[in-house]
């Protein structure tokens, strides 16, 4: 279809009136007619004015009221009006005229011109308008080709003359030709125009880093240079075999969740069942536009609707599709060709998307589960030690984590103080967001700053690029700021800023951050002392010192190293695959009898550095480091004898420490006579070389008893 346009230029009136009688032109007339059509067909390359141009000086220089340009259509059965005056937008709109049919089907038929005086009198006329009686009709012949018809009429009789005849056979041949240039020109035109959109196009696919930023820059190629104001694409979901609109430029948020069909529905879905391109010039007329995203809505143009598939490994996997003012049949099929373009090109781009979606759902379900599990870990419940220190701990620290207050975690090196953070973490409001620790002795004053605030590249030697602080990847989680007493007076005055204001400065920027954060301190420091020295600011320790908690050590909570030392020891159990090791009682009970300057850290180090050494099923007192396995504890295993001390004292010693600890109360009595029986075993094995008949003789019972005894023992 040729584009039209819709204010026509018009041409200067010539010297003889066109309105005056015929045969009243002059030679020289019509020689100036000739000139000044020649002129003004060969002023123009769009083929919608130049048809405009032709009519309009045949209407003009031939004294007609009326008159139209039909074109052949392309299988070469009809005649198609594409320009009209004084016929009304009906007839040009409505009437298309099989070839050989009438007066214009009849010159296009034959290829020959016609002059009739009286239309009324020739029964090839087929009557448009009442008003005609006369008629001329001329071929648009590109070499022996007849394009099309260019026919002028006149409400007069016999108002063409022969000479008018003439001019506009010579205008009809012309134009045929000028408008077979000017179309090429079209074409070559559109060709350059869709070459540097693909052009465009392609620089977007290789700029842009995902689905969602290349599909941006795609839509604003595409409304710009082919004034598609939608585009959008839509993505089969293979689960549930729904197709939505997964990416759209030129649609709102509400408008894209409207945008769901089912497989066959509509033109989307059938776009996908069929995986054949579809496209339609008006919407409006269009029954299986659904119009589920409103483009309908408030829009008075005849819009056009292009949909394309989007292969996959010969699959249909989605519809790219768009919507525009309906721009001309040319256009029409230039802009489908990019759109196929497109989606050949953008369906890799899918597939990587796919993937990437699917990676990144499977690591956000693993960090869910991560987080969970964490959750879990630090639960209330799952702390080790229940001793009564450890309950009140507990009780604090379930108070504290429902608050957003700033926490002061407080207990010497070792006592698990960092525990004690991450159960806070993650039993408040913010576990879903990070929690982000820093030791502040373990890295130097002059990186402290920067590492906490971050920077900005050039701020200092070695600040090649912009770096977030520790602040700011807390925000919406907590920070754990350790050992806080090694801070230095410079980046206690930010800090203060921070708690105070919520607010920050990069290293080397004038930019302030907002942030929101909670903060979690722990020092093994005197903050009091250092206070009254001048090594700690005040303020700053009234602004950290809202919750306090104080962690017991190890030696104070005696009754929990039973806990805590199976529960180191189910751990290495579990990474090395040692089911059946065990620590024995004795050695449980020399554990206990330390004091443990390193705390539960210490006692941790302990167990695995024992089970490393241990060379049977069970850790014995022997098996631990230095000072617990010496000193005066005998080495012999499984024996607990303190040679110090005499025997009633030993046995004092041990009823003492039976009835003080809660988890044997109601077996106390299985437990000191299997303390004894075990010692005794050992010691008659020991003494005899581990003969078994031997020692059953030097303890005066059956052999067949003591093999039950140990059998019993190493059970236990």
């Amino acid at each position: 279809m040729i584009k039209r346009n819709p204010d026509p230029p018009t041409l200067s009136t010539p010297s003889t009136d066109p309105g005056s009688a015929p045969g009243r032109r002059s030679p020289a007339d019509r020689m100036a007619i000739l000139q000044e059509v020649t002129l003004a067909l060969n002023s123009t390359l769009n083929p919608g004015e130049l048809l405009d141009r032709i009519l309009d000086s045949s209407i003009r220089y031939t004294g007609a009221n009326t008159g139209s340009v039909a074109l052949i259509s392309p299988d070469g059965t009809n005649l198609q009006i594409v320009a009209s005056r004084g016929l009304g937008t009906d007839v040009e709109n409505e009437v298309v005229l099989p070839v050989g049919e009438g007066l214009t089907g009849w010159v296009a038929e034959h290829g020959k011109p016609l002059n009739v005086s009286d239309v009324r009198s020739d029964s090839r006329y087929v009557m448009v308008k009442e008003h005609i009686r006369s008629e001329m009709a001329v071929p648009m012949v590109l070499g022996k080709q007849v394009i099309g018809v260019i026919s002028v009429d006149s409400s007069k009789e016999t108002n063409f003359t022969e000479g008018d005849l003439q001019i506009l056979t010579f205008v009809g041949a012309q134009a045929a030709q000028i408008l077979k240039n000017a179309e090429a020109y079209d074409e070559l035109r559109l060709k350059n125009h869709q070459d540097k959109t693909l052009v465009e196009i392609s620089h977007a696919f290789g700029s842009a880093l995902d689905l969602e930023e290349l599909f941006a820059k795609v839509g604003e190629i595409l409304n710009k240079r082919c004034a598609m104001k939608r585009s959008f694409l839509v993505i089969l979901n293979a689960d549930t075999d729904e197709l939505n609109i997964e990416l759209a430029f030129g649609m709102t948020p509400e408008e894209i969740a409207k945008g769901r069909y089912r497989i066959g529905e509509g033109i989307t879905g059938s776009v996908v069942k069929n995986g054949e391109p579809f496209a339609v010039k008006d919407i409006s007329t269009e029954p299986r536009f659904l119009d589920r995203t409103g483009s309908l809505v408030n829009s008075d143009e005849m819009t056009s609707f292009l949909a394309v598939p989007v292969l996959l490994e010969g699959r249909t996997v989605g519809v790219l599709g768009a919507l525009k003012t309906f721009p001309g049949e040319v256009h029409f099929e230039a802009d489908m060709a990019i759109l196929q373009i497109i989606a050949t090109t953008i369906s890799h781009a899918v597939k990587i998307h796919f993937k990437v979606r699917s990676e990144k759902e499977n690591l956000l379900q693993e960090n869910r589960r991560l987080r969970e599990e964490l959750k879990t870990l630090y639960h209330f419940d799952n702390l080790v030690g229940s001793s009564e220190a450890m309950a009140e701990v507990y009780s604090v620290i379930e108070s504290v984590s429902r608050s957003r207050s700033t926490v002061l975690v407080r207990g010497e090196s070792g006592t698990g103080k960092e525990l004690i953070a991450h159960a806070i973490h993650f039993n408040s409001p913010r576990s879903d967001g990070p929690f982000v620790k820093v030791n502040c002795a373990a890295i130097p004053e002059n990186l402290l700053e920067a590492e906490l605030f971050g920077h900005v590249r050039g701020s200092f030697t070695g600040a090649v690029c912009d770096r977030k602080g520790k602040f700011v990847q807390a925000d919406g989680g907590t920070i754990f700021l350790d050992e806080i007493g090694d801070m230095s007076p410079m980046l206690q005055v930010k800090l203060l800023r921070v708690l105070q204001e919520k607010e920050l400065e990069p290293v080397g920027s004038d930019e302030t951050i907002k942030v929101d954060l909670r903060i979690i301190a722990a020092t093994h420091r005197d903050l009091e002392d250092m206070v009254s020295e001048g090594a700690f600011r005040e303020d700053l320790y009234y602004r950290l010192n809202v919750l306090p908690i104080q962690v017991p050590p190890l030696r104070d909570r005696v009754e929990d190293i039973p806990a805590l030392t199976e529960h180191f020891l189910d751990r290495f159990r579990l990474e090395n695959d040692l089911p059946q090791l065990r620590v024995a009682p004795e050695a449980v009970r020399v554990l206990m009898r330390y004091d443990w300057p390193g705390n539960v850290r210490e006692l941790e180090n302990v167990i695995e550095r024992a089970a490393i050494l241990s060379d049977g099923e069970w850790i014995a007192p022997e098996d631990l480091p230095d000072p617990l396995g010496r000193g005066n504890i005998s080495r012999r295993r499984g024996a607990l004898v303190d040679t110090s001390l005499a025997p009633e004292e030993v046995l004092g010693k041990i009823m003492d420490d039976a009835f003080q600890r809660p988890e044997l109360h109601g077996r106390i009595w299985d437990e000191i006579l299997g303390r004894f029986e075990r010692d005794l075993i050992h010691k008659a094995l020991d003494q005899v070389g581990g003969v078994r008949l031997r020692a059953a003789e030097l303890l005066g019972i059956h052999r067949n008893t003591l093999r039950k005894k140990i059998e019993e023992m190493g059970k236990d």
